[in-house]
C-alpha cells in the first residue's frame, strides 16, 4: 500500500484538516474511516512490519467494520475495490493495487 500524502483525496485532506471522519458506501454498507491522524496505531505497525495489504486494511477499518465487509461475501476483486476506497478515505491515495 503506497502511503503517499501527495495523492490524498480531497475528502481525506478535509477530514485531516478538520479532524473528522470520512464516510463511504461499499456493497450497500456504510463505512466510517477516522481522520488520518486518528487512525489506530496498529496501522503504523502493520505498515512498518511490512504486513500484507489485508492486514493494513483490517487495521484501518477495525474489527467490527472488517466483519461487516466480510459479511458482504466479497470476491478478491471486491477486496481490491474496498482496499482502494479505504486507502483513499484514510488519506493514502492509492492502495497499491
Amino acid at each position: 500500500m503506497a502511503a503517499t500524502t501527495a495523492n490524498k483525496t480531497t475528502a481525506a485532506k478535509k477530514a485531516e484538516a478538520n479532524n473528522t471522519s470520512t464516510v463511504f458506501e461499499f456493497n450497500d454498507v456504510e463505512f466510517v474511516i477516522p481522520s488520518p491522524k486518528q487512525l489506530p496505531f496498529e496501522v503504523l505497525e502493520a505498515i512498518d512490519d511490512d504486513r500484507s495489504e489485508v492486514a493494513i486494511i483490517r487495521s484501518i477499518v477495525g474489527p467490527e467494520q472488517w466483519q461487516a465487509f466480510k459479511d458482504t461475501r466479497p470476491t478478491i476483486e471486491g477486496f481490491e475495490e474496498f482496499a482502494q476506497a479505504v486507502a483513499e478515505a484514510a488519506g493514502f491515495g492509492d492502495s497499491g493495487n
